[in-house]
């Protein structure tokens, strides 16, 4: 990358920035300072710059230097010397207005570019990780085909609301039966003690004969806690895989009849 450019005047010497800073904050005035100075020092500067990499660096240049050469012309014609219309418009750039815009402007692009350059460089080592749908899961996904219209579903919308009859809202959905979790982690205890040295249990066949979805979940509950007491090995091959669940035999003692640590023995 380039350095910045700076400049070398009677009054100045440093960073064109800066000396953007200096006039916008009116701190040196626009008569003092030399533009064709300032224009030929920065014609030998692009000169050793590769101007396909540095155009953008360069056509800011011309833009702030033209507005600067108008506010500076301003100052220096006298009024009495030019006609009504030349006059108007000489009092229109009198005023900084303009100057100090593009001054803010040329400072916040610039500030952005260095934001956008710290990002990039922070970043430049991440990569996305792609996304994959995995075989099983991707023949899950039905084929959505539409044989019907518009006009057909709106007619059979029209006539479900008018066929529906005065619907009852239940809310035995409300009231989810208990269960006994020490009872349902003893169930799933015994079957993994039974197995003895038999190849692992699969969670399917530990929950073969629960009734209820809840019985499930007691008994997925009851897994977690002895894995988290480390009586119990889980092994899964991959996402979406049987769960397969060993009893450890030699925390096969006394000390874990009653692993499964709860303030209740029901929840809800």
């Amino acid at each position: 990358m380039a350095e910045s450019f700076h400049v070398n005047l009677e009054e100045y010497q440093g960073p064109f920035d800066v000396l953007l800073s200096l006039v916008s904050q009116r701190q040196l005035e626009l008569t003092q300072i030399s533009l064709s100075a300032v224009t030929e020092e920065f014609v030998a500067y692009i000169k050793q710059l590769d101007m396909r990499d540095n155009a953008d660096q360069v056509s800011s240049f011309i833009d702030v230097a033209s507005i600067l050469i108008e506010a500076k012309s301003a100052q220096l014609i006298p009024r009495e010397q030019a006609d009504e219309d030349f006059e108007a418009h000489l009092e229109a750039l009198q005023q900084r207005d303009l100057l100090f815009a593009r001054l803010l402007q040329y400072r916040a692009f610039k500030t952005a570019g260095e934001e956008f350059r710290r990002s990039f460089a922070a970043h430049s080592g991440r990569f996305a990780h792609p996304g994959t749908l995995t075989q099983a899961l991707a023949q899950l996904i039905p084929e959505v085909e539409m044989t019907l219209s518009l006009d057909d579903l709106a007619r059979l919308a029209a006539r479900v609301v008018a066929d529906a009859p005065a619907s009852e809202v239940s809310v035995s959905q409300l009231h989810v039966p208990l269960v006994d979790l020490r009872m349902q982690a003893g169930i799933v205890r015994e079957h993994l003690r039974l197995a003895g040295d038999r190849a692992d249990v699969t969670f399917a066949e530990l929950i073969s004969d629960a009734k209820e979805k809840i019985e499930v979940v007691a008994r997925f509950l009851a897994i977690l806690a002895f894995f988290k007491q480390g009586v119990v090995q889980l092994k899964q091959a991959q996402p979406f895989d049987d769960l397969h669940v060993r009893w450890l035999n030699e925390m096969d003692t006394a000390e874990t009849v009653d692993v499964v640590a709860i303030s209740e023995g029901d929840f809800a």
